[in-house]
């Protein structure tokens, strides 16, 4: 990303052409109940679990874990954006539960074994994908949905270089050995593809 993408992006969240709703992924918020018992393991242990949401946005999904019991973070390299998120945070009394990360994911890598709930949606770049695995916790989870060439018949306009290959997340996770614990609806997996995995707990 550059300063023009961080221009692009502040514009956009300024005119309200960019989701400045404080709202979860959809998919992601359906798959409540394993996230609580992943939350629940870790306070088991005495421990608060954690999470990174990349391209976070307005901070929908992080606040929604902060809501939830989660020490949440979310990164993002629209300034506005996360302006929005924390005012977001403030309204709800959950400021402490939060982070928020201004940084330009071409260069920013989040550190290993550090999460244990790594989410990314609708935003593709696979040169991070190595780093998001790495960031995962042993037993921990990864939760990713993005558009795939599918999308095309409705978004004719749309940059292929940015689309996943149908099927391509899934090749990914199980390429590594984790554990699939959720996937796209049918009716989404038409035009996205979504997975919610899971290190295994002696990696």
């Amino acid at each position: 990303m550059t300063d023009d993408d961080r221009t692009r992006w502040n514009q956009r969240y300024r005119s309200g052409d960019a989701p400045v709703e404080a709202k979860p992924n959809r998919w992601f918020a359906a798959q409540e109940a394993t996230i609580t018992r992943i939350a629940a393991e870790q306070h088991s242990l005495g421990r608060m679990p954690t999470a990174l949401d990349i391209a976070c946005g307005a901070g929908g999904t992080v606040l929604w874990l902060a809501q939830r019991g989660w020490c949440a973070a979310g990164v993002d390299v629209s300034d506005e954006a996360l302006a929005l998120a924390q005012l977001h945070a403030e309204r709800l009394q959950i400021s402490a539960h939060v982070q928020w990360i201004h940084a330009d994911l071409d260069a920013w890598r989040p550190p290993a074994d550090a999460f244990d709930c790594v989410t990314c949606f609708h935003f593709l770049e696979r040169r991070l994908w190595p780093a998001l695995r790495a960031a995962v916790r042993p037993g921990g989870l990864l939760a990713m949905q993005t558009f795939h060439r599918g999308a095309l018949h409705i978004r004719p306009a749309a940059n292929p270089a940015y689309l996943l290959e149908k099927g391509e997340l899934l090749d990914l996770v199980t390429g590594w050995g984790w554990t699939v614990l959720a996937i796209a609806d049918a009716a989404a997996a038409q035009t996205t593809e979504a997975v919610l995995a899971q290190r295994p707990a002696n990696k």
